[in-house]
């Protein structure tokens, strides 16, 4: 009997270890089974019904099932844009997260759970948020420098997509703190650079949404030594279309100008201001609040080596007309148009170089005089058309709207502003038959 008992245990402990090798197997199926059921059994519409019941549940289990569960989470919604969706899955990354910290799973577990976070909170600003605190707030929470760069670079991009003057000034507020944050978790500089990139480019696009801004402006009251001569400064103001942004300078007749490159909004259209200076001989900051109108402005202009701040204020002495009530369509812009500058009479004539960039040269019919315009930027939506030629490094605009005439011809109008010499001159240009 014994000897009968000891073969059938020495059996059933042979069979145990026969099936040994199947169990890692059997758990795995297992474990894929529940996960399945527990995301395709949902009848809530969103990724986990019952947050913290699911947390519960996980409590309970393995880490294997923890990092598994979080896994097929990251596989499943990979490409999720729906927000209710993206808001659920957040605030159980978040809980998953700090119960896996608390239950000291081993490293992997919490880094699939942060990637999770990370994953989610991406997607979120890619496609849901568009106000500022919660884009700011997750911008600082992004795992890594390389994935805040993608953030902005996302948004840079698509610049030219958004129309709404809401979403613009909160994603102006954003790439301003973006550039703060990166600065303060030691991003490497060009990430804070493509911050400022992106509130530059995002203050131009704000532009085609907000009008009445642009012109020149005649300075009524400065501190500095050229308070003799203040009926000759002048502050001119334009967007390029281009790199160069919003561009602002300090201008005299006979003194070498004080331009600024890449102005950017602070919050509101009505304050700018810039830390790009060139084509003058010390690095400084400009500062501009204009009244609600744009009519008035008052402003600073820092020179940090000397630590000198010149304040001034100006009245507005030429307006630019922004929108087209009728726009000319590309095919009806391009040509050549009459046009008089300066007591010159001659031709201005517009080709296309690339997708809505343009080119363009004014001359007399003797050739004597000639204007090259090697940059011209068009918006078909608004009729907003720029040229920009640069004289020794300082921009001349010609800030123009492209509008159809009552003879269907395509009439440009506008001014031309230079932070050259502070000239500024009205323009109509006239298309040939």
């Amino acid at each position: 009997m014994v000897t009968i008992f000891s073969f059938k245990k020495r059996k059933r402990e042979s069979d145990y270890n026969d099936l040994k090798w199947m169990r890692p197997f059997f758990t795995l199926s297992a474990l894929f089974v529940c996960i399945n059921f527990t995301q395709v059994g949902l009848g809530c519409g969103l990724p986990i019904c019952d947050v913290r019941s699911e947390l519960k549940v996980l409590e309970e289990k393995g880490q294997a099932y923890r990092f598994q569960f979080i896994s097929k989470l990251r596989n499943d919604f990979g490409k999720e844009k729906e927000e209710a969706k993206l808001n659920n899955l957040l605030l159980f990354a978040g809980g998953v997260v700090e119960l896996i910290a608390r239950l000291n799973d081993e490293d992997y577990v919490l880094r699939e759970a942060k990637a999770l976070k990370d994953q989610i909170l991406f997607a979120l600003v890619q496609w849901v948020w568009r106000d500022c605190q919660r884009l700011s707030a997750a911008y600082s929470e992004l795992a890594s420098d390389a994935r805040r760069y993608a953030a902005l670079d996302f948004f840079l991009r698509r610049v030219g997509e958004f129309k709404s003057e809401d979403i613009i000034r909160n994603l102006v507020c954003f790439a301003g703190n973006a550039e703060a944050t990166s600065r303060r978790l030691d991003d490497a500089d060009y990430i804070s650079r493509h911050a400022l990139s992106l509130a530059s480019s995002l203050s131009t696009q704000l532009l085609e949404v907000f009008n009445g801004w642009e012109g020149a402006f005649q300075l009524t009251v400065i501190d500095g030594p050229l308070q003799e001569e203040i009926d000759k400064l002048k502050l001119i103001l334009f967007s390029s279309g281009g790199d160069l942004g919003i561009v602002a300078a300090l201008t005299h007749p006979t003194i070498p100008p004080m331009v600024f490159k890449n102005v950017s909004f602070q919050g509101q259209p009505q304050s700018l201001i810039s830390r790009q200076s060139f084509a003058s001989q010390v690095p400084s900051v400009i500062e501009l609040n204009f009244d609600e109108n744009f009519e008035m402005v008052s402003g600073t202009v820092l020179e940090p080596i000397a630590l000198k701040k010149t304040r001034f204020e100006a009245r507005r002495i030429v307006s630019i007309r922004s929108f087209s009530n009728e726009p000319c369509a590309e095919s009806e812009l391009l040509g050549q148009y009459y046009v008089t500058l300066a007591g010159h009479s001659g031709t201005f004539s517009l080709e296309k170089i690339g997708t809505e960039q343009y080119a363009g040269v004014f001359s007399t019919p003797s050739g004597e005089f000639r204007l090259p315009f090697a940059f011209g930027k068009y918006n078909a939506s608004t009729g907003r058309l720029t040229f920009v030629n640069m004289q020794a490094n300082i921009p001349l605009a010609w800030r123009l709207s492209a509008e159809r005439g009552s003879d269907s011809r395509c009439l440009l109008t506008g001014w031309g502003i230079s932070a050259f010499n502070s000239a500024s001159y009205p323009l109509i240009l006239r298309k040939q038959n």
